[in-house]
Parts: structure tokens; sequence; C-alpha cells
């Protein structure tokens, strides 16, 4: 068996790789969260809970409604059309996210398929986005600082967020 280093070196990769599978799932946690806690947001104190998800100058930028910041325009940007669907039924399935982590930064990026019932038992794919979360580390928890969302309809700045994955993953980026 070949030497792989003293025990302290071999200590401090374990360390650093948890603390990378750590990360991984406290982001993808705040990422699947959002379906649930968005699908329960009928009034503004649900939706503030919601909102906690962002750090207090977040930003939210809904590709064809709008853009807001701080966690209060965030919670109340719910009230216009979101509120009414709550009770008619509404689900936010959310893709599994590609995570890329550097220090107390780290960019997402998925798929959101929002499903609206069509009759007593089915349910039709209403809006299919694409999302750019930027995350932040504050105070050891994970928080969204901007999420970026834009519509699957071919619309170029969805198109070129998600080309953000060639930085994401250089070893798959086209050549030249």
């Amino acid at each position: 068996m070949q030497n792989q280093g003293t025990i302290e070196a071999r200590l401090a990769t374990l360390e650093s790789e948890a603390r990378w599978q750590r990360d991984q799932i406290e982001i993808r946690q705040v990422i699947a969260s959002y379906g649930p806690l968005v699908d329960v947001s009928d009034r503004l104190e649900r939706s503030r809970i919601l909102a906690q998800l962002w750090t207090e100058d977040g930003i939210y930028d809904i590709g064809g409604v709008r853009s807001c910041q701080g966690r209060d325009a965030i919670a109340k940007v719910f009230e216009e059309r979101h509120f009414g669907q709550v009770p008619e039924g509404v689900c936010h399935v959310m893709g599994l996210p590609h995570v890329h982590i550097e220090g107390d930064t780290a960019v997402a990026l998925n798929y959101t398929c929002v499903m609206r019932p069509d009759g007593d038992d089915r349910f039709y794919p209403w809006r299919v986005s694409a999302n750019k979360w930027e995350m932040v580390r504050q105070d050891g928890k994970w928080l969204i600082h901007r999420r970026t969302n834009r519509l699957m309809t071919g619309d170029p700045d969805a198109r070129a967020m998600l080309e953000h994955i060639d930085q994401m993953t250089p070893d798959l980026s086209p050549p030249g």
C-alpha cells in the first residue's frame, strides 16, 4: 500500500470533502424547500416565511413578472396572483440543481415546472423556467442572494443564463 501522506494531511482532506458535501446538501435543501414553501403561501405571513430563504437585501428576478429586492418586497410579490392560486392547487416541481461552490458563495442552476390542476385528478405544466440561484453563506447558513428565473420559451436570456454551466463545469466546456 502506497503512503498517502500524513494523518494530518489526510484528515484535512477528509474535512474539506465533508464540508463540500455538507454545503452541497444545505444548498440543495434551500432550493428544494422553495417549492413546498411557495405552494402554501396563500397569505402574507406565509410568504414572509418563504422570503427568509433570501438575504436581507436579496433579489428575486422573476421572468415575465418583475424583479424585487429585499425580503419584504419578495414576500409581497406573491400577493397579486399567487395567493389566489394556492387554494386552487399549484405545485412547484424543483429540478435537481447543479451546484458550484467557491468559499462562501455558490451558484446553482436548475429547472422549475409549475403544475396547475386541470380537473379533479389531472395537472398540466403551466410554467417551465430555468433558474440561476446565487447563494451566500451568512452566519453559517446558506441563503439566496439572487434568484433569476427565465421562462423556457426560447428566451435568449434563459439560454445565456443556462450557458453559465460552461464555467461551472470547465471539464465539459466546448473546445476552443
